[in-house]
């Protein structure tokens, strides 16, 4: 066997292995070792004592971080088949603000044999991740260096249970399955800023990236368009067969959008942001006027467009659509105050601070989220202030689902990539749309209902990694099973 092109993609540090899966691991399995990168009283080694809590029988800290590492690839190990063993390196350091964890491939490969039966790289001149590139070929492209890096956040009280019983807390076991999901091969390569493709070739991910505007996949593609593809909301789809098909048993009918009817200068469908509280939108249907909060300046919130405080013109919102600025307090406080305005939904647009972010996954804030009842979505700066500025002769919106559709998939029953404007840098492209209805465990927020399920019907990762060539292989030999 030989292998004729590989590329490092991140530095790698001497570590201690910290273990492997629990006793029983079934033998066609993929084995995955987690290499600890922690310094001693950090990470998997802070010694803080611990209660057991849901199954995760540690006594420190450190302890039962481990345990819920070992759960997750666990997990995975028992769904992928590997004859290589796939070696994750891992540390918990502070990251940036609402940053859960990170992970990627450390090298990639492209143009490798396989070995015996194994049928190597199923397109030329096409990157793999290193797990998926060792998976194909049956041997180690790169001995002694470890495939995967993770990160994952000191800054934040996760629940270490294995139970998923994780009330307000972020649930461990699930961002790890998200995070080792994208080690694994949920990523693309491609510079999604000017659209060039690593060291100009393709990607085995990206190959599977179809724009519904060009009617072309990404190998296809001036990087010009691929820039552009990047931040095509709602029209970056898979093409992959095997997530089409089990698109129908995961998504619900029913895909969600917000259009501005009238007036017709700003009159669009419009890319928007979900919530982790109060309904979906569609349930109900909304079309209202729109009507901007105001509400007190105070210590809550010092601007009175923010909805930090009850609404001062509440009468105004009253069955209409509130309008509300981000910042100064959760969004959950600001969908309660308009819920308790009596206002048939609430949109939240970017602050000046968030001028040039994407509409934003809105997550619970464990208290206030329980309180709202209406549907809730964000909206860019730039479109926020584009109604804004109509408010004076009127503005009436549509928070409504298309029944045709199912939600986070295009009309042709393709799964939606999540493809906002602007480029959210570490996420977009390589996640599932936020607009998925069921949630996906792929999308690039962690949703509280999430199960530790990867599958259909409660989720469609294992799917898109058989379309990129985890074939399954119970005796690995090689050989897809039939």
């Amino acid at each position: 066997m030989s292998r004729d092109h590989s590329t490092k993609l991140g530095a790698l540090a001497l570590s201690l292995m910290l273990g492997v899966m629990a006793n029983g691991r079934a033998a066609a399995d993929a084995n995955i070792v987690i290499i600890n990168l922690d310094g001693p009283g950090e990470g998997f080694n802070d010694p803080t004592p611990a209660t057991p809590v849901g199954g995760n029988k540690g006594k420190t800290l450190g302890a039962q971080r481990l345990i819920a590492f070992q759960e997750a690839a666990k997990i995975w190990g028992e769904t992928l088949d590997s004859n290589v063993t796939i070696r994750i390196q891992a540390a918990f350091n502070p990251l940036a603000p609402g940053v859960l964890g990170s992970a990627g491939a450390i090298s990639t490969s492209r143009d490798f044999a396989g070995v015996g039966k194994f049928p190597g790289a199923e397109f030329a001149d096409t990157w793999y991740g290193a797990a998926l590139a060792n998976k194909r070929a049956g041997v180690d492209l790169e001995p002694g260096t470890n495939d995967i890096n993770a990160q994952f956040s000191s800054n934040f009280v996760f629940y270490l249970g294995l139970n998923n019983k994780h009330g307000a807390l972020p649930d461990l076991v699930t961002v790890l399955l998200h995070e080792f999901g994208h080690g694994l091969n949920f990523q693309t390569f491609y510079n999604r800023s000017n659209g060039s493709p690593f060291q100009g070739h393709t990607d085995i991910y990206a190959r599977y990236l179809f724009d519904r505007t060009f009617g072309l996949t990404w190998p296809q593609m001036s990087n010009s368009q691929v820039a552009f593809s990047s931040i095509n909301f709602g029209n970056l789809v898979w093409s992959g067969a095997t997530v089409t098909a089990a698109v129908p048993a995961v998504l619900v009918l029913g895909n969600p959008q917000v259009d501005v009817l009238s007036p017709a200068a700003i009159a669009r469908t419009y890319q928007f942001g979900t919530a982790a509280f109060g309904p979906p939108v569609g349930s109900p249907n909304v079309t209202d006027p729109v009507v901007a909060a105001q509400d007190a300046a105070d210590a809550t919130g010092p601007a009175t467009t923010d909805g930090c405080s009850a609404f001062s013109n509440a009468s105004a919102v009253a069955g209409n659509i509130a309008l509300v600025e981000r910042g100064s307090c959760t969004f959950a406080v600001k969908a309660r105050n308009a819920t308790n305005a009596g206002a048939s939904a609430v949109v939240i647009y970017n602050n000046a601070a968030n001028a040039d972010a994407a509409p934003p996954g809105m997550a619970d804030d464990g208290i206030n989220g329980q309180f709202v009842t209406i549907p809730a979505v964000s909206l860019t700066r730039s479109d926020g202030l584009d109604i804004v500025g109509q408010l004076g002769i009127g503005v009436t919106a549509a928070l409504v689902v298309d029944p045709n559709v199912r939600a986070g998939a295009d009309p042709e029953g393709r799964a939606r990539l999540y493809a906002p404007n602007p480029l959210v840098g570490g996420s977009s492209v390589s996640h599932y749309d936020s607009v998925a209805t069921r949630n996906l465990l792929m999308e690039p927020a962690i949703n509280p209902d999430l199960t530790h399920e990867v599958s259909a019907p409660e989720d469609l990762t294992l799917e898109l990694f058989r379309d990129i060539g985890w074939f399954p292989d119970s005796n690995l030999d090689g050989v897809a099973d039939q």
